[in-house]
């Protein structure tokens, strides 16, 4: 092997590399050894799964660690996930084995003599979680200039999970605090497959210097993907029966885009006896869908190793026991498991292990398996019902086709609620099977929901603050402020609003003022910061273990638990609650029946970027059957496409009917909750969905104050109905608070460009708006 990048490395990782096998250092990894050895920048690298990013780091990492050995903790390796760490960890104790270059870990599992041992002869590669970086200053704050003095590189796996979030920003004012406290700066690597845009991680890794990050891409090799989307039509929960025909839709589509343009159309009152007029389509009953899915499940993951994900707990929980149910009498059947965060740690290690024994298992998973943790060959990947973002769908298609010459496949099932008038028009467009095929067009056009760099953060930035006391026992606030938002990452906290800060936390006696000026903690203070979830930035609900006999299956919500004698679903299994302790957070249980339990989860929607919306109405827009669509899927966008034409809507964006305006601003989620409170404002009553606004208005002219009326951010905030979301928002003050809610869930300038295109729409229709807007 040679090359002048492997001709940079030291003598012991040329044989390390030799030892292992390797043929050649992949193009990727070369740019990286001569960026760190030739430059002094930082260094981002993006490149798909199994691309190579690890090595792409480490090898130069670990060579200029032999270089230069040092009695210090020299290379930090943060990992999102314990899983992540521990499989990141073998295979670094592979390379360095024969560099004498210790590797350590430390997360929650890990033993205490291990980690004392770290504390007492610290070197080498340190692999940890933000919250036990956290644990190492508040625990042993005297220590961390000692055992990170030397600390030359960081590196951050999954960048991306870290980039716009609670978790992130954390990690980002740890790193801020151990480079002052050390008197250094360590070079920062960042690693990721999925990323918008290379710039914005780039202000992430160095905010005071950006342009000294050197993103390195990987070339990917073309491989093969097969993708297809299938969809099934369900009755709504309040609606028993089988759901209504392709036909009877297509007739919906096309009788009430019709009646759009009569006078005084009620349109509920047509919907309700178009579909209550249609009878069977063969459908054996309500939860037929969900018995189909799960057979269809078995056909298309019944051989070698699969993952299923799905962002519901609940759902993954019922196609388990649905599953379980279909191959109960098969002889030798397939094994599908489950895994999720709630589940116990041993049944987790366990499922992982049997995915890495290459014994043919499927895991029905929730995130927790969406990150690069190596579980060996996953031939196919599976999604319950489209994902949020298209990030989440790039990450999880990555996970199969890892091998060269295997194609990457993932099926996406798609369960679709039947139209109705309790779900609003939005119904009639599908928007199950639009979001699939929107995800679908812009992850093939490479496109990822970019990070949001507006939020304060205040609540990360109160922990951080009680952290910087709990670890130094008192600072003044002139250096609290230069730590965590001049120098640090809370640069959207003004010193007025730090100051407020400072004065709420007095108030609730979190902290106090000694005579020469320190903040210290106050007794409350003390009692937070000495918590087991203090270390994490983000809320955890309080949880209760679920216990049956002798072992620990996992770890559910107090408002999941149903009374003594309700059961629940957990692991795949029915269980019956026994007792409830709450001084212990004990639950006993023994098992159940199917049939009287219930998912233990509450499903809840996510947010959705304006781009992806946009380009569901696109979709609408088009007139071509995407191949990766099934037939009732293109069904389903075929009527769709017809209701969205006929009505008028994708020209005007608005329709009259039944006393409402009901106006889809193609935009997103945070777009539709502005226009709300907007509306809230003017005394317009309304409600939104996924897609529209309905608003109570026959004209026009009713809907003249949204665009009179000034807002500002903060005074729609204010009439937020909840305005604590993160942890310790409960220690702010009102005020503080909505401009915290401002921040995060306002976009006033994309809701005002709404509005125009909304005014431009009712001058341009006026003649051929209803009646009723003409009057």
């Amino acid at each position: 092997m040679s090359s002048d990048a492997f001709s940079l490395l030291h003598s012991g990782v040329q044989r390390a590399i030799y030892e292992m096998g390797w043929k050649e250092i992949r193009e990727v990894q070369q740019d990286a050894i001569r960026t760190v050895y030739g430059t002094d920048n930082h260094l981002l690298v993006c490149a798909q799964t199994a691309g190579g990013k690890t090595e792409a780091a480490f090898l130069p990492v670990i060579s200029k660690l032999a270089d230069e050995p040092k009695d210090s903790v020299q290379a930090i390796y943060v990992g999102p996930l314990k899983a992540l760490i521990n499989d990141q960890f073998r295979r670094l104790e592979d390379l360095c084995e024969h560099l004498e270059i210790p590797v350590h870990r430390w997360h929650g599992d890990v033993p205490g003599n291990q980690k004392k041992r770290l504390r007492e002869n610290p070197g080498g590669i340190l692999l940890i979680t933000p919250e036990s970086l956290e644990s190492n200053f508040v625990n042993f704050g005297a220590d961390v200039p000692r055992v990170y003095r030397h600390v030359s590189f960081v590196v951050i796996d999954e960048m991306h999970s870290f980039l716009g979030n609670e978790r992130g920003i954390h990690l980002r004012s740890l790193l801020a605090r151990l480079g002052t406290i050390t008197e250094t700066k360590p070079r920062i690597i960042g690693l990721s497959a999925t990323l918008a845009e290379p710039e914005e991680a780039a202000i992430y890794m160095d905010p005071d210097s950006p342009d000294t990050v050197t993103a390195l891409e990987a070339k990917s090799a073309q491989r093969e993907v097969k993708f297809g989307v299938k969809t099934y039509l369900e009755s709504p929960s309040w609606k028993p029966g089988p759901p209504p025909s392709p036909g009877a839709l297509q007739s919906l589509a096309e009788t009430l885009a019709t009646g759009f343009r009569a006078v005084d159309f009620d349109w509920k009152q047509d919907q309700r006896e178009i579909l209550d007029s249609d009878h069977s389509d063969g459908q054996e009953d309500e939860d037929d869908s969900i018995k189909r899915l799960a057979a269809d499940l078995i056909k298309a993951y019944g051989k070698e190793t699969n993952l299923v994900f799905g962002d519901s707990k609940a759902l993954l929980e019922t196609l388990l026991i649905t599953v379980n149910q279909q191959t109960s009498s098969a002889s030798g059947s397939h094994t599908f498991v489950i895994h999720h965060g709630s589940l116990s740690r041993s049944q987790r290690e366990e499922i992982e292990t049997r995915l890495k024994s290459g014994q043919p298992t499927t895991a029905f998973c929730s995130s927790t398996l969406e990150m690069g943790i190596d579980i060996g060959n996953v031939r196919a990947v599976g999604q319950i019902n489209p994902p949020w973002t298209v990030a989440s769908m790039v990450q999880r298609l990555g996970r199969s086709g890892r091998r060269a010459g295997v194609p990457a496949i993932m099926r996406v099932f798609t369960l679709e609620n039947a139209p109705s008038t309790r779900a609003g028009l939005s119904s009639l467009l599908f928007p199950n099977v639009l979001r699939a095929v929107a995800l679908t067009r812009l992850m093939t056009r490479k496109w990822v929901e970019p990070f949001d760099n507006r939020q304060l953060h205040l609540s990360t930035m109160v922990q951080q603050l009680m952290s910087c006391l709990k670890q130094t026992g008192g600072m003044k606030a002139d250096a609290l402020f230069e730590t965590l938002c001049a120098k640090g990452p809370f640069r959207n906290i003004d010193i007025g609003m730090f100051a407020a800060s400072l004065r709420s936390l007095g108030e609730k006696e979190i902290i106090e003022q000694m005579p020469g000026g320190d903040l210290i903690l106050n007794l409350e203070g003390e009692r937070l910061a000495n918590e087991l979830d203090f270390y994490a930035a983000f809320r955890g609900s309080e949880e209760l273990t679920l216990r049956h006999r002798n072992e620990d299956l996992g770890q559910l919500p107090s408002s999941a638990i149903p009374p003594v004698g309700g059961g629940l679903m957990l692991g795949g299994r029915s269980w019956r609650v026994e007792e409830v302790v709450e001084d212990s957070k004990l639950v006993y249980v023994t098992p159940g029946k199917g049939k009287d339990a219930t998912p233990a989860f509450r499903g809840q929607a996510s947010e959705v970027h304006s781009r992806v919306v946009r380009e569901m109405k696109v979709a609408l827009e088009d007139d071509d059957e995407p191949d990766f669509l099934d037939e009732t899927g293109r069904s389903l966008l075929a009527a769709a496409r017809t209701f969205a034409r006929e009505s008028g809507l994708l020209e005007s964006g608005w329709l009259c009917g039944g006393g409402e305006i009901i106006w889809f601003p193609w935009r997103g989620t945070r777009c539709l909750t502005t226009l709300k409170l907007m509306s809230d404002a003017c005394g317009i009553k309304a409600a939104d969905d996924a897609l529209s606004v309905r608003f109570k208005a026959r004209s026009p002219q009713d809907l003249q104050p949204l665009l009179d009326k000034d807002f500002t951010a903060e005074s729609l905030a204010k009439r937020l109905p909840v305005k604590t979301r993160e942890k310790y928002d409960e220690l702010l003050t009102e005020d503080l608070l909505i401009s915290a809610r401002a921040a995060d869930q306002i976009d006033l300038e994309e809701a005002q460009d709404a509005l125009m295109e909304l005014a431009l729409s009712f001058c341009g229709g006026a003649s051929d708006a209803p009646t009723q807007a003409q009057e």
